[in-house]
């Protein structure tokens, strides 16, 4: 499934490094440092980079947008809760009458 995926400088530049790591021209140290990151984290950005390729390094909220069935979810969520916000003005409205 292909999905066109919207990146910051700072993401594109975690992505550069997570592929020179992938690479072996980088170590995780080496790439911890320069994103002012632990190892640890570069190591779940690693993890995130092999489950869901480049989309994993974008945060959560943007990465809803990154992939077509969940951005169909999330439309759908929204479009519910606009709707209950309606409903919940009109039965104020109604209360008041």
């Amino acid at each position: 499934m292909s999905c066109l995926i919207t990146m910051s400088q700072k993401e594109l530049h975690r992505l550069e490094l997570i592929q020179k790591i992938r690479d072996e021209r980088l170590s995780v140290v080496q790439a911890a440092e320069r994103l002012d990151l632990s190892r640890s984290q570069v190591h779940r950005l690693l993890q995130a980079y092999d489950r869901d390729g480049p989309a994993g390094l974008v945060p959560g909220s943007d990465r809803v947008r990154a992939t077509g069935a969940t951005a169909r979810s999330f439309a759908m969520r929204r479009w519910i809760w606009f709707a209950n916000a309606i409903l919940i003005s009109v039965r104020r409205w109604r209360a008041r009458s």
